[in-house]
């Protein structure tokens, strides 16, 4: 590991420690996680160093300032309370968003005010182009990318990513601060006279979160007299994050293209081709975004036709197409449960009915009707993540919908059961009256179920199909 300054910025002010150790007791150029709700996590590793010569540009500042800052989701306002910039919370790569959205955890939506004192004695700052990442971090990152498989080689990144860090920061200031955040309601409770710069009095608000950093003694921090202590510099800390970039922009832009490349392969969107432009009366949704969450819950509105379909993600996100009308069918997956097959009708014209299969076997009830022609959709390794649907309006039933074409993820599970079962197409009538069924609720997962038998009623017409089945382990069969 490389000096974090040059040799003749090591004196300062006449400290033995220099500013050399007060950028490493800030932990400089090592990286941070910011994929927890509660707020950035640092890690023990340097992650860069600096290229060819390069230095940061160090600036004394021995300056006093408070700022008020107001945020509108719980996310934002933990890690402003940690002195991150508005800027610098925004700038994650998508490697990262995955990693948020893939912990659950609720964004709650409000507006929170951060209340901060800052006593800043530091500014520092460097270029991205001034800066090598470390070797461990580069063989960290080709060593996931050679992993055999896309959800090992998945796994591999995000690990990586963990132990490194997210982002490293390139500009921060240092020094010691005080800061309050709560919601915008309980601040509007407390006395326009309170002082801010006291943390004794601060910590008798039972609502809000305060946090200090720097300056180890007590002094000055019952009175507001902190900000004119002189602290002794091996106390200083980060106090303020200003900018940061991710990591993965340290790599080469040979590994930054692998890297895009697989996280391309992260989605596979199914959908029915639409050639022609949809025009007056349709409607679409597009779940791509929701993608790196976890469903829930799917809710079917249908009659003879599907008129709505809403999902319900574990961090409490909703995505909604179509309409909330006629009959309400709610399929809720346990612990560890994903949809891994959806099978659906369509005529030609609607989407009649929907059923879904998931990892452990189940099956939902057939929602709408199975009118049409039967499509299974899956993807081998992927889980649903959510739908493309469109809709459009009918001459006498308003909105219904259309089609609903899945979207699959690869990077949450190593392997799908029955995933290499074949299905083979359709072939029959497409409107004609008759009793649809699907035969998957009764084989379930079970890689031992064979057609034992089928028995095929006829006249001029096939007016029945019966078919047996038999576990290879057991005598006993199953008739549909």
């Amino acid at each position: 590991m490389n000096n974090i300054l040059p040799p003749d910025e090591i004196e300062y002010s006449g400290r033995p420690e220099g500013k050399d150790q007060i950028l490493r007791d800030s932990s400089w150029l090592c990286g941070f996680r910011v994929d927890d709700m509660d707020g950035p996590q640092v890690s023990a590793r340097q992650v860069a160093s600096y290229a060819d010569g390069a230095t940061p540009f160090i600036q004394d500042m021995n300056s006093v300032s408070t700022e008020v800052i107001t945020t509108e989701n719980q996310r934002t306002a933990n890690y402003v309370h940690q002195g991150w910039s508005i800027g610098a919370i925004a700038t994650i790569s998508p490697w990262t968003s995955s990693r948020i959205d893939a912990a659950n955890r609720h964004n709650a939506e409000g507006a929170w005010v951060t209340r901060r004192t800052l006593v800043t004695r530091l500014k520092v700052q460097v270029l991205l182009q001034d800066l090598a990442p470390a070797p461990e971090f580069v063989a960290a990152i080709e060593a996931a990318l050679g992993l055999p498989t896309r959800f090992e080689r998945f796994q591999g990144v995000y690990l990586a990513l963990s132990r490194w860090g997210d982002v490293v920061p390139l500009g921060l200031e240092i020094g010691s601060s005080l800061a309050l955040t709560d919601t915008e309601t309980n601040l509007t409770q407390i006395s326009a006279t309170t002082s801010y710069n006291s943390f004794t009095y601060l910590s008798t608000i039972g609502t809000a979160n305060i946090v200090r950093k720097g300056g180890a003694s007590n002094a000055g921090w019952d009175d507001g007299a902190w900000t004119t202590v002189d602290v002794p510099a091996t106390e200083w800390r980060p106090i303020r994050i200003i900018t940061v970039a991710p990591t993965v922009c340290l790599l080469t832009n040979d590994i930054q293209a692998r890297l895009t490349e697989l996280y391309d392969d992260r989605l596979l969107c199914l959908q029915p081709l639409i050639v022609n432009p949809l025009g007056w009366e349709w409607e679409t949704c597009d779940d791509t975004d929701n993608a790196s969450r976890t469903i829930s819950k799917v809710e079917v509105h249908s009659s003879g036709y599907i008129i709505g379909l809403s999902v319900h993600y574990l961090d409490g996100v909703v995505s909604r197409a179509g309409r909330e009308a006629a009959n309400k069918h709610t399929f809720k997956l346990t612990n560890g449960e994903h949809i891994v097959e959806v099978l659906t009708c369509t005529d030609g014209e609607w989407l009649r009915g929907m059923q879904f299969i998931t990892s452990k076997g189940r099956c939902s009830v057939i929602c709408g009707t199975l009118d049409g022609i039967p499509i299974v959709s899956r993807s081998k390794g992927g889980i649903l993540a959510g739908f493309l649907t469109a809709s459009k309006k009918h001459p006498q039933w308003e909105y219904l919908m259309t089609s609903a074409g899945g979207i699959w993820r690869y990077d949450l599970v190593p392997k799908i059961p029955k995933q290499d079962d074949v299905y083979s197409d359709y072939y029959g009538a497409r409107n004609l009256p008759g009793t649809n069924f699907n035969d998957r609720p009764l084989i379930g997962n079970s890689g031992s179920m064979y057609i034992s038998n089928v028995a095929i009623q006829a006249g001029a017409h096939i007016d029945g199909i019966q078919v047996s089945y038999k576990p290879r382990t057991t005598g006993l069969g199953i008739d549909h």
